[in-house]
């Protein structure tokens, strides 16, 4: 089981992680070609056109991220639980050094500020709602903080107005610059709420695929289950069917024979019958687990006679662990016996073993429309998550070969064949509780004579 955990939470890490790592190498390479631009700008300022500007400084920054380029790359490759981290952290520093970038070759008159949406658009498509708002405040915050820095000495005014020579700008320059910063934040927060809500649209259809592969993969583990069991009752029910007639024969010739010699033989010919009649109840409660409940008939009993025939399966030291309380009177069922019987020894088979030394309550009641079957232990109870999986087919906690995790499934599926279902209340340390509830309307056999309700 322990193996079982470990290898989920290995396919749950890698499930998180892998589009991360994918999302992390495009990234990486979006700022190499983002540096590269970057360069071939500078280099065209430089040798091409007129402008002064701090080539020093900006060649630091370029230098910078090519570093950081190369350290990412390296973190990557070593630490794989950190990478969603790192994109967020790159994110944030690649506004930042576009922010410098800017200042020092322009300032809010440089064309190149589209830019941002580059930024926040990637953010809003691979970062989760919350850090890919936060990544669109900074951006905006960074952009407006170009028109409030002081311009540095020595740069070409006309590129970056400090804020004293914004008073100078004609008003139609004026609202051009700031109507862009307008421009630019409106569109930035569309970006983000309208792929956001896109992001979680997709993300529910996807989960909805996922679902349904889930669903049709157990559907046909099911059907695949039912088909083997079938196809074993099949085979087995001829051979045995011979062996019982066989045995009838035996027995009745064994019979007439009133000598001492044959009660050894009797014996033996009982036996037989019995084991017999012992695998054909094997095989039938084989292909009830496997949803397969071979036409068994509808017959009239009540929850006493019910009770009492299943308790009779059990071993003697578990009987007295099972306190039994019938509240419903005289009510009579009529439906497949050994079906129910299954069902309900199951649920007590499991609360038996949850809590082997405590009792375990068996109650039933009913209502105006329902009869429960309610079954009550004192065992170590479940998480949250364990009782929220545990009508899942083939979802067991039990220790390989001691269940196929079908049991709580089949009696929840058969439950709701009759109108009903079930529910499960359970806490760690606390115990459970398992309801079984059926429509009494297409339970509800005829009344004893001279009984009503």
């Amino acid at each position: 089981m322990h193996t079982a955990i470990w290898h989920k939470n290995l396919s749950e890490e890698a499930k998180n992680t892998t589009p991360a790592r994918i999302a992390f190498a495009w990234l990486l390479h979006l700022r190499w070609g983002a540096v590269a631009a970057q360069v071939l700008l500078v280099l065209i300022t430089l040798f091409f056109l007129e402008i002064s500007l701090p080539y020093r400084i900006i060649f630091g920054i370029l230098a910078f991220e090519i570093i950081s380029n190369f350290l990412f790359a390296f973190l990557q490759k070593k630490e794989t639980a950190l990478v969603s981290r790192l994109f967020a952290l790159v994110m944030f520093l690649d506004i930042a050094l576009l922010t410098g970038l800017i200042y020092y070759s322009g300032g809010p008159m440089n064309p190149f500020t589209f830019l941002y949406l580059v930024h926040i658009t990637l953010g809003a498509i691979l970062m989760p709602p919350g850090w890919s708002w936060s990544l669109a405040f900074f951006t905006t915050g960074c952009y407006a903080a170009l028109f409030l820095l002081p311009a540095e000495e020595g740069l070409n005014q006309h590129c970056h107005p400090d804020p004293a020579i914004m008073a100078t700008l004609s008003d139609p320059l004026k609202i051009h610059l700031q109507g862009m910063w307008v421009a630019f934040a409106v569109t930035a927060f569309f970006i983000v709420f309208f792929v956001s809500r896109i992001q979680l649209a997709l993300a529910r259809h996807q989960k909805t695929l996922t679902d349904l592969q889930e669903e049709k993969t157990k559907s046909e583990r099911m059907a695949s289950l039912a088909t083997l069991a079938a196809g074993a009752a099949h085979e087995f029910s001829t051979p045995l069917s011979t062996i019982a007639v066989a045995a009838g024969e035996m027995l009745h010739s064994l019979g007439k024979n009133n000598g001492a010699d044959s009660s050894e033989l009797l014996a033996d010919v009982n036996l037989i019958r019995s084991q017999v009649a012992r695998c054909k109840d094997i095989l039938f409660h084989l292909a009830a687990d496997a949803g397969d409940q071979m036409g068994e008939a509808f017959t009239d009993f009540s929850l006493d006679e019910l009770m009492e025939n299943l308790l009779q399966t059990l071993p003697d030291s578990l009987k007295n662990q099972v306190h039994y309380t019938n509240r419903t009177g005289a009510l009579l069922l009529r439906m497949p016996i050994r079906t129910l019987r299954r069902i309900v020894r199951g649920l007590i088979k499991n609360a038996l073993d949850a809590a082997p030394n405590s009792p375990v309550l068996v109650e039933c009641r009913r209502d105006a429309d329902r009869l429960y079957i309610e079954i009550t232990d004192k065992g170590s109870g479940m998480a949250s998550e364990v009782a929220a999986r545990a009508t899942e087919p083939f979802f067991t906690t039990k220790e390989p070969g001691k269940g196929l995790g079908l049991g709580l499934f089949l009696a929840k599926s058969t439950a709701e064949r009759f109108g009903g279902g079930l529910t499960l209340i359970s806490a760690e340390g606390k115990g459970s509780k398992i309801t079984l509830f059926l429509a009494l309307q297409q339970i509800k056999g005829a009344a004893p004579e001279g009984l009503h309700g």
